[in-house]
């Protein structure tokens, strides 16, 4: 069976502006499905149905929110556009150098603000892949709505279109803090992602996700994105759950060398863990010749590890 495949033009507008918002990349049944799961599993009087009983802000239930059935990863839509993007070579994310298992994508759901609270725009935003212990080889992810999101104010998932283009002549110009060390390094240590994107007049302003339950936005690695604030006083749950995907040779290779703390020590196993005998100790230091691995690439062309429908150009 063959799910949804994306068209040229969006394949076109997915490689041009670094997200894509994709309708209907859940079928209803499943929506449908996945709202009650959610539903039933609510604690402390919450009912997402009634906005009387939310509380502001991010909300999960006491023991979190469940893996739902059937896994996203599982939707034969997203396993088709991953295909077609990836060529077999991506696969769901997990920590660099452990097997490739089952996943459980991210649930996020962001309820109202309190009462008067002013709304603005996200001014910052982030890249995926660079968590502790998680190396490089992130190539996109899926943000899906459970429920509809009509305004750019209810909590979308943000996101500054070609900033994957911007940061990509960023670290073309530093290949060298492509491991992540970019965090530790100016402009960024003190101005955050935006900082790589101020004087860039090419990228957008940033966009708040809206749509319907249902409905995804496909994201590339390097766009900045973070998730933005409901509105106060909205009647809207911002429910949404997340994919991430890897290149599968690029993530298994080099376990040993892990991503550092927020604050630059090299980050190590927690002791009397599986991974205790695990050595990693943060980033390699120029000229090791593990930084010849294809982790490390930054290539001319941003598409050279994906597959031919978007590493190809057409007339």
């Amino acid at each position: 069976m063959t799910g949804m495949l994306l068209s040229p033009s969006q394949l076109d507008e997915f490689k041009a502006e670094g997200a894509l918002q994709i309708r209907g990349l859940i079928p209803a049944d499943v929506i449908d499905d996945w709202q009650d799961q959610l539903r039933a599993v609510c604690t402390g009087g919450v009912d997402l149905d009634k906005p009387s009983t939310w509380p502001a802000g991010r909300y999960a239930p006491e023991g979190g929110w469940p893996e739902l059935n059937p896994n996203q990863y599982d939707v034969l839509n997203l396993q088709s556009i991953v295909e077609q993007i990836g060529g077999g070579a991506f696969a769901s994310s997990h920590p660099a150098g452990h097997p490739w298992s089952p996943q459980v994508p991210m649930t996020r759901v962001i309820l109202p603000s309190e009462p008067g609270t002013e709304w603005t725009a996200p001014l910052d935003g982030h890249l995926d892949g660079y968590a502790t212990g998680w190396g490089g080889g992130f190539m996109v992810f899926f943000a899906v709505l459970l429920w509809d999101v009509s305004s750019p104010t209810g909590g979308g998932t943000a996101y500054w279109p070609r900033s994957h283009l911007a940061n990509h002549r960023h670290f073309l110009k530093h290949p060298d803090q492509f491991d992540g060390s970019y965090l530790f390094t100016e402009p960024v240590k003190s101005g955050g992602h935006r900082a790589l994107l101020d004087d860039d007049p090419s990228v957008g302003d940033v966009v708040c996700m809206t749509g319907n339950a249902g409905d995804a936005i496909m994201v590339h690695g390097l766009t900045t994105h973070i998730g933005s604030v409901n509105a106060a006083g909205s009647q809207q749950p911002r429910v949404a759950q997340f994919a991430r995907f890897s290149h599968r040779e690029m993530r298994e290779q080099a376990p040993m060398v892990m991503f550092p703390d927020k604050d630059g020590t090299p980050w190590k196993p927690p002791p009397g863990t599986q991974d205790d005998d695990n050595q990693g100790t943060g980033f390699l230091p120029l000229g090791h010749p593990g930084r010849d691995l294809i982790r490390y690439d930054v290539s001319e062309n941003l598409w050279k590890y994906w597959s031919d429908a978007l590493n190809t150009e057409r007339p």
